[in-house]
């Protein structure tokens, strides 16, 4: 359940900077064009971040049983 709690909610945090970069900052006038928040590989690096935690919880809840 742990595993489940903690992928769920790095999900929520996923598609609500997804819907920030896509939606909210597009629209702001007086924004940076050269800020790179919300690039591709930003992205990503944040994909894998949480990829990698979330092999690590299901790796130590695994060992547990």
């Amino acid at each position: 359940m742990l595993v489940a709690g903690v992928i769920a909610f790095q999900l929520l945090i996923i598609s609500g900077t997804l819907i920030g970069c896509f939606t909210i900052y597009p629209k702001i006038h007086d924004r940076d064009p050269g800020n790179e928040r919300c690039s591709g590989s930003q992205i990503s690096e944040l994909m894998a971040q949480i990829t990698a935690s979330a092999f690590a919880l299901y790796g130590a809840e695994a060992g547990r049983d």
